[in-house]
């Protein structure tokens, strides 16, 4: 059957019709089926001013909205990730970015971090988001603590593509009005993580079972925290491939000392990649055993793909070991010690 072809002006003048009827008169039930249409049909070929239009009327919506908003902020995140983060970040600000990642609402957080993956397009978008460590502490504080699954998979989404384009190493091709160019990232963010104590600290205080943020004397506080600790064994197994030597390396002893055990000083590896490799995970729990197995696989598998990662041969062998392979490549039963 061949596809519908809409009339692209008629559809959206009826969509920004539809939302002022909806600010006007909160109860009104949203037409899901026209905003599913809209959302089909926003993309760069939509009319600039359509999207911007649409995006305004939407916004505007949401503040008197009283109903579940999913069916608009999913249009509305497509609309964002239509429009150039130059322009959008003319109209957002920080803290507007912050509070959006506060709401106890889901949707309206995956509003906001389609802004921050948008951001993620080119190197000037992350050091939008560098620069306020505000914004980057609740980015980060999001995507460990919350108990949405689709919002922890979409923070960390943000949070690697932005770290990826603003690697000093990521080269990005970008349009800026009638220029273009290759633009190579400036590491603000990398800095602004690795280097800033109160924000480095979250990576351990949410995912420790000693000194943590999560509430350890209850059920869930105890399995929200091995929530977080997969959350950050992903972020780390997709991090190697961009920077192995900052997640393998000491950034700030002061903070990594409350969490990590024993003196690490001469081992060739540290960081949080030595956290999340030995003191993180309870031993006795074996889910989390087998995630920290299956991390070690997939942090091999980087190493393997290149000898310029700076991976030297013990720390070479220690994965090994945690993925649980002899030097000859052979499965065995044990895990990592390092």
């Amino acid at each position: 059957m061949d596809q519908i072809v809409e009339d692209r002006s008629a559809l959206f003048r009826e969509v920004v019709a539809h939302l002022d009827h909806v600010k006007a008169n909160p109860a009104t039930a949203l037409d899901e089926e026209l905003l599913r249409r809209a959302s089909r049909n926003a993309d760069s070929h939509t009319s600039r001013a359509t999207l911007w239009e649409t995006l305004s009327g939407g916004e505007a919506a949401l503040q008197t909205l009283q109903q579940d908003p999913r069916p608009l902020t999913r249009l509305l995140e497509q609309v964002v990730l239509s429009l150039p983060f130059d322009e959008l970040k003319e109209t957002i600000t920080s803290q507007k970015l912050e509070d959006g990642l506060k709401s106890p609402v889901a949707p309206i957080q995956l509003l906001i971090l389609a802004y921050l993956l948008k951001a993620a397009d080119s190197p000037s978008g992350a050091a939008f988001v560098a620069t306020s460590p505000s914004l980057t502490q609740t980015l980060i504080t999001t995507w460990l603590s919350t108990e949405s699954t689709e919002v922890a998979d979409k923070a960390l989404d943000a949070l690697t593509a932005l770290l990826d384009v603003d690697s000093p190493t990521t080269s990005t091709f970008v349009v800026a009005q009638a220029a273009s160019g290759e633009a190579r990232g400036q590491g603000l963010l990398w800095r602004r993580i690795f280097s800033d104590p109160q924000i480095y600290a979250l990576l351990f205080e949410w995912t420790s079972l000693t000194n943590s943020k999560h509430d350890l004397s209850t059920k869930k506080g105890l399995q929200q925290a091995t929530i977080s600790q997969g959350r950050l064994l992903e972020c780390i197994a997709r991090l190697a491939h961009i920077d192995w030597t900052q997640i393998s390396k000491s950034s700030l002893p002061d903070v990594e000392r409350q969490f990590v055990k024993g003196d690490a000083s001469a081992q060739p590896f540290g960081g949080v990649l030595r956290y999340a490799a030995t003191d993180m995970i309870d031993s006795s729990d074996y889910l989390m055993e087998v995630l920290r197995q299956d991390f070690f696989v997939k942090l091999l598998a980087v190493a393997e793909e290149t000898n310029s990662r700076g991976v030297n041969p013990r720390m070479l062998q220690a994965i090994q070991d945690g993925a649980g392979l002899s030097s000859n490549g052979e499965v065995n039963g044990n895990g990592l010690h390092l």
